[in-house]
């Protein structure tokens, strides 16, 4: 009689919350669908306000400029013209507060040029240029373009293409053209714009600017990989602030907020289109995040509604909701425990067997994670060893760009174990690993190879430079002297460097970095080496003194 009674309040409680659980489903999607739809929209309009606040910051800083030039041409020395000497002091005078301006000249109505900044030009014709032909009856500026005549003659630390934008004025009064004021502005002050964009957006991730030419639709400032390129028409908004989601070249999937430049007061702007993009599993994350919380809140509703169901069988069942209760809880606090019940005796074998269970499963499951960290890691200094390397490269997946493989052995090393013993030696080990870990500012891993041996794995994509002056950055800090019980101990490191190309494996580049490291020894320690893939056999590699 009893077993029949219970069978019938299951099934009473499950055709409740069967109920409710379909009804919960219904106003999950419902509601899902409307919230995340909303998000989207906001995401979408903040990328598109971030484009406009960059649009709206560089027509300020080029109005800026048009209205010192044009202040400039109003001054004497600059109309007048009769002292030379003067009239470069007072150019010169305007690049020093503003080193924007890489050449300021004024250009006589021959279109030779009288007086310039360093002198550079001076004596010489540009009337075939734009900066003088366009500016003999009104104010021009000129979009962004390469160099010609200042390519060899300006300083270029960076080694990149010079760009400019050009602004220029026609000089003269009382109807009388005198000449023209022009200047070269270095493009390099929208790059400084952009990194303080970059800066201030840190917080939304994976965002990437785009300044875009309006004439040929290239990329004047970008993501290396664009610069230069023409973007297709159909990938650019139009004049209207907006946002939209569209597939790019490299096939994947962005949200893009774009504006164009449209001027401050003054000055018209020259019609840049200034796009912000992110890739739409980002941006769109969280409105996925929500949806999965408003189901699992749909979830938990549906549960609560079960309740109802076995209240009405709440003599038989309360012992059980209680066991269930413990168990949730355990899963926050691993310190609770299933409760013990007595009266009906199923229940109480069955609290007592999983009270037995969890207990081995909390045992077996703290031995496991003991053994997989002793297996993967290395003892004396915690950090991956060859077993965590493996594991890590095997899960690793590289797109876009390539992988650095930094090969590092200890210089000295030796000499400190004999001297001073091997324990003393491993307390130099464990300070060398703990420099590694706090040295390592980008995405990769640092591993232990075996005795004096690491091996740093770099999943960020940096240019040569960038590596070179990591990689120095690490001979610095590791032939910094160690303090270990109240003995100053001295060693080096040499470094061997293999950028993985798509068509290696993973032990193929840390060969090649090896084979580096074997150089940098050779070469007199305390060097770096980069591995060059076309000549392998030769080992002709650069090699860089980190003491020069």
């Amino acid at each position: 009689m009893q077993k029949l009674s219970i069978r019938f309040d299951v099934l009473l409680a499950l055709l409740i919350a069967g109920l409710f659980f379909i009804m919960t489903l219904c106003l999950t999607f419902l509601i899902s669908h409307l919230a995340t739809d909303r998000l989207k929209k906001e995401v979408g309009m903040t990328l598109s306000a971030t484009a406009y606040q960059l649009s709206d910051k560089l027509d300020h800083y080029m109005w800026s400029r048009t209205a010192e030039v044009n202040v400039l041409r109003t001054l004497p020395t600059i109309q007048e013209q009769r002292d030379l000497n003067a009239t470069r002091d007072t150019l010169e005078q305007l690049q020093k507060q503003i080193p924007d301006f890489s050449w300021i000249g004024v250009i006589g109505p021959d279109g030779q040029v009288l007086a310039s900044t360093g002198k550079i030009l001076e004596g010489q014709s540009i009337k075939e240029r734009p900066v003088f032909q366009e500016a003999q009856d009104k104010p021009f500026i000129g979009d962004v373009h390469d160099a010609v005549l200042l390519a060899k003659l300006l300083p270029n630390p960076s080694g990149e293409p010079l760009q400019f934008v050009d602004i220029s004025t026609p000089l003269g009064s009382n109807g009388k053209k005198s000449g023209v004021l022009a200047t070269h502005l270095s493009f390099e002050w929208a790059k400084e714009i952009e990194q303080s964009f970059q800066s201030s957006t840190a917080q939304i991730k994976d965002v990437e600017f785009f300044i875009v030419s309006q004439q040929s639709r290239t990329v004047l400032l970008g993501p290396e990989q664009w610069r230069g390129k023409m973007l297709p028409a159909d990938w650019l908004s139009g004049k209207q602030t907006g946002y939209r989601v569209s597939t790019w070249g490299d096939g994947q999937e962005y949200l893009t907020g774009s504006t164009q430049s449209k001027g401050y007061k003054n000055y018209d702007g020259l019609g840049w289109t200034i796009l912000v993009r992110q890739p739409s599993h980002v941006a769109f994350s969280d409105a996925s995040a929500l949806r999965d919380y408003i189901l699992i809140a749909g979830l938990i509703a549906s549960l609560v509604t079960a309740v109802i169901g076995w209240f009405v069988a709440r003599l038989l069942t309360r012992p059980l909701k209680q066991i269930t209760q413990a168990a949730k809880e355990m899963q926050r606090d691993p310190s609770k425990s299933i409760p013990s019940h007595t009266g009906i005796r199923e229940i109480e074998v069955l609290s007592i067997a999983l009270r037995q269970l969890t207990a081995k499963l909390t045992h077996t499951e703290q031995e496991k994670t003991t053994y997989e960290s002793l297996a993967l890691h290395d003892a004396l200094t915690g950090l991956p060893n060859r077993n965590g390397l493996s594991d890590y490269l095997e899960e690793l997946t590289v797109k876009n760009h390539t992988q650095t493989y930094l090969y590092l052995d200890l210089d000295g090393f030796k000499a400190v174990n004999d001297q001073y013993g091997h324990a003393m030696g491993d307390l130099l080990l464990i300070e060398v690993a703990d420099r590694l870990r706090s040295s390592l500012h980008y995405k990769g891993i640092t591993a232990r190879l075996g005795g004096d041996e690491f091996l740093i794995v770099l999943n960020d994509p940096l240019s040569i430079e960038d590596v070179e002056q990591y990689a120095t950055s690490l001979i610095h800090s590791l032939s910094t002297p160690y303090l270990l019980h109240q003995q100053v101990l001295y060693i080096g490191a040499s470094i061997g460097i293999s950028v993985r190309s798509p068509e290696e494996s993973m032990e193929q580049a840390m060969h090649h970095a090896d084979i580096a490291l074997y150089d940098s020894k050779k070469q007199g320690k305390g060097r770096l080496t980069f591995y060059r893939s076309e000549l392998p056999l030769t080992r002709q590699n650069v090699l860089r003194n980190v003491n020069e």
